[in-house]
């Protein structure tokens, strides 16, 4: 079995060990403790920066860029905002208008609780700790490959951060490096409002950087909350060693 695998927070690498050929794969049990610490020490070495976007009902509301890194926790620390950019509100039609009825003004105080909301999501999945991830993982199976996706070993399981909801993780064949991962979740602990999110996986695009670090290059957060879409993008550049 490889060792774990660093990576960014969250479950981000299971090391799967292949059976006798012609046997189907055993129900995978890897100390997927050990592989989130070792992962949470890894990236801990780094900084990087951050772009944010967030769209509201289609409209693209807000685009932030940060210079972050991980806290003791595992979730994200903002080392520094070097931009941030609020779009204004449209313009109110007419009362006239017969669209006008239709037409739902996002105001600022709205606009930070969804942009509240939205982040809560996602520091929820970068702090799971070693023991939620180990218990996740006694639960999780393996799964054939999906079609769309022959090269990637596929593993998925229930009750990750919230008890209902389903994470699945796409592993490489030959490296057994994550190289995908996708939460069907909700926005709060009650089952009423959905949200989807999804994180791809890149080596480490820093020189000299341990060949098997994988960290986060894009992560994708689409939510429905008080009547509302909500879809966060997040890209990361620029890793280098912090501090």
């Amino acid at each position: 079995m490889p060792p774990p695998v660093p990576s960014f927070a969250l479950l981000l690498a299971l090391g799967l060990a292949g059976g006798p050929a012609g046997e189907p794969p055993p129900t995978p049990k890897p100390d997927v403790a050990s592989g989130l610490e070792s992962g949470r020490q890894g990236l801990a070495r780094y900084q990087w920066r951050l772009r944010t976007e967030m769209r509201v009902d289609d409209v693209l509301r807000l685009t932030k860029v940060e210079d972050v890194h991980l806290g003791p926790d595992g979730g994200l620390v903002t080392k520094k905002t070097v931009r941030y950019e609020k779009r204004p509100e449209p313009t109110p039609l007419p009362p006239n208008d017969p669209r006008a009825d239709l037409q739902r003004p996002l105001k600022s105080e709205e606009e930070e609780q969804l942009a509240d909301a939205a982040m809560e999501v996602m520091q929820l999945y970068a702090r799971i700790s070693p023991d939620v991830a180990r218990r996740w993982q006694e639960g999780a199976e393996l799964l054939p490959p999906d079609p769309d996706r022959p090269d990637l070993v596929r593993v998925r399981g229930r009750g990750l951060a919230r008890p209902q909801d389903e994470a699945t993780l796409y592993l490489d064949e030959k490296s057994r490096l994550v190289s995908q991962i996708e939460v069907k979740t909700t926005v709060s602990p009650e089952i009423r409002d959905i949200a989807f999110l999804r994180a791809e996986f890149e080596k480490l695009p820093a020189p000299g950087g341990p060949p098997r670090l994988k960290v986060p290059a894009r992560i994708f957060l689409n939510m429905e909350f008080r009547g509302r879409r909500v879809a966060l993008d997040m890209t990361t550049t620029d890793y280098r060693s912090w501090p």
